[in-house]
């Protein structure tokens, strides 16, 4: 029986479909002849047997095709033919049959294999098809102009495919068959990328075939690869050429594996295991680029060093690095000073009002290794999303300078810090979220209306409260105060400010919330007489530990 079917209906026979065929065709060429044969309306049908309530296609490689051309828009219902199962009962079992050696999956008919299960689309979202589908209409005529008719923008590799040449990182839009790219034609291609609506970009190099583009905005992110042909090899960025500087020096390559396994943190391990000459603290962490540079610095000193030298060398510079850390005048904002992190979603640290708090793991940056907390809103109060995050970070610079303030007074032998939170979006799913360090030892000192602690800190803190008042010649307190105290500071976050004119969202209990931290305020030996003092106050607000919201 003939019939139309949308091709996202129909599934593959297969867990795993080939990129290049035992009859030499490949799916980007089967693409092509798709597109061709569509122009012509001459498209060969499709045939599908029904099995446990699904219909199942014979006919992959095309599926394939067409099930990225249907994302993109260019094709509605594609025209199939159902099979009797004992007619095709052969076939799907030969189709099906696949080995799995090592850590690489083989399947009949193919030579090369896409490792996920291309029966359920693998790990692509319809969001991120959406995007897909967005990137092809936007990229398609800049990457032509750019690369040369001869590239090749490519839709259904990178629906199949789902990973890079290399296997190593995601991707939505493959580009095959470039030359040689100038500094120009980067400008322009960056220019194509913004005109798109992704605002930020980074390109980066691989190895000597593959070039990666990662941009996002408004519109989204997006992943776009583009495979240099192999004779030529010019077509890098400017000044991103790759290089292996450890590929012919095993001497060093061993050097910095050695230095890895106790300096980087994994995972699964909650505190690097340390050497001991290094301590197991924050500043005794390293990126694994760190430890390649050291390694490579003294390797270029040395006169023919053994393993053991070297490796002693390397880490001698790298507990320099460590010292001079601790050197630093440290900043009243505690910024996050990295671009990724790994974060445990299984399981809920920590709790507010409106958001969830999960710990995680800084991977690239200053701070990796370091823990961090990602702070997600609860479902059902995305309503406030928008606003929360448009005014999270004015909110947090405002505390910021008021605590820069404070720690010029010196009241206290601890340096004050201000978490500063950013904007971070998930890989997987564009959900935004709040990112910052994570504190150990949490504890709450006071509240927007007037709780205070009993500890000495919670006593001593309710100084900076007041201070605040002063600072802002009477315009707010800056209150709420939670956070941790470590060796040699104290850090906040997530404070409250109550302001005349309710400027700081829903915790600010604006002026009635400033008389009534005042009506309970008792000054201390940490306040100082010459702050000022509203003429009234009041109470207006019972003092609970939690914190009050107003919402509007």
């Amino acid at each position: 029986m003939e019939t139309m079917m949308d091709p996202m209906e129909i599934r593959f026979s297969q867990e795993n479909l080939g990129e290049h065929f035992r009859d030499g065709t490949s799916i980007f060429e089967t693409y092509d002849q798709i597109l061709q044969g569509m122009e012509k309306r001459e498209v060969h049908m499709i045939h599908v047997v029904q099995r446990g309530g699904h219909y199942i296609t014979l006919d992959n490689r095309r599926v394939a095709v067409y099930k990225m051309v249907r994302k993109a828009g260019k094709c509605g219902k594609v025209k199939v033919k159902i099979m009797h199962r004992d007619q095709v009962d052969h076939e799907l079992r030969r189709k099906s049959d696949s080995t799995v050696e090592g850590l690489s999956v083989k399947v009949r008919g193919t030579d090369k294999v896409i490792h996920h299960r291309a029966d359920i689309g693998g790990h692509w979202s319809d969001e991120q098809l959406r995007v897909i589908g967005t990137a092809i209409s936007d990229f398609e005529k800049v990457t032509k102009e750019v690369l040369g008719p001869g590239a090749r923008l490519v839709k259904a590799g990178s629906f199949m495919k789902g990973t890079d040449i290399a296997g190593e990182s995601d991707v939505d839009v493959m580009v095959f068959g470039c030359g040689p790219i100038s500094d120009s034609n980067w400008q322009r291609l960056v220019e194509g990328i913004r005109s798109g609506g992704y605002t930020i970009y980074t390109i980066t190099s691989t190895n000597p075939r593959c070039i990666h583009v990662q941009a996002s905005g408004g519109v989204g992110c997006i992943a776009i690869e583009f495979d240099v042909v192999a004779k030529q090899r010019q077509g890098f960025p400017p000044n991103k050429e790759p290089t292996n500087p450890f590929k012919e020096n095993r001497l060093a390559a061993s050097a910095a594996r050695g230095i890895r396994k106790f300096l980087i943190p994994r995972p699964e391990v909650q505190h690097a295991k340390a050497a001991e000459d290094f301590q197991d603290s924050e500043e005794g962490r390293f990126s694994g680029n760190s430890i390649e540079e050291a390694v490579l610095s003294e390797y270029a000193k040395l006169n023919s060093p053994g393993l053991g030298k070297l490796i002693d060398a390397a880490k001698a510079t790298l507990k320099k690095a460590m010292l001079d850390r601790r050197k630093r005048v440290p900043t009243t904002a505690r910024e996050n000073d990295a671009s990724e992190n790994d974060t445990n979603w299984s399981t809920v640290v920590g709790e507010g009002t409106f958001r969830k708090v999960y710990r995680g793991r800084y991977t690239v940056g200053e701070r990796v290794g370091q823990a961090s907390a990602a702070k997600v809103f609860k479902d059902g109060t995305e309503a406030y999303e928008d606003a929360f995050f448009a005014e999270d970070v004015k909110w947090s610079e405002k505390a910021i300078e008021i605590v820069d303030e404070f720690n010029k007074v010196k009241k206290f032998n601890r340096f004050v810090q201000v978490c500063k939170p950013d904007v971070w979006v998930k890989t997987r799913t564009k959900q935004r979220l709040l990112m910052e360090p994570f504190l150990h030892n949490f504890q709450k000192f006071n509240s927007n209306t007037a709780w205070a602690g009993e500890t000495e800190w919670a006593k001593a803190l309710q100084s900076l409260s007041q201070f605040s008042y002063h600072f802002t010649g009477g315009d707010m307190v800056l209150c709420d105060l939670q956070g941790a105290v470590e060796d040699d500071v104290v850090v906040f976050t997530d404070p409250a400010i109550n302001s005349k004119g309710k400027r700081f969202g829903p915790a600010d209990l604006g002026e009635k919330g400033i008389e009534n931290f005042f009506h309970h305020h008792v000054c201390s030996k940490w306040c100082d007489a010459s702050w000022r003092k509203p003429g009234v106050t009041s109470t207006h607000f019972a003092p609970q530990m939690g914190t009050s919201m107003i919402l509007r």
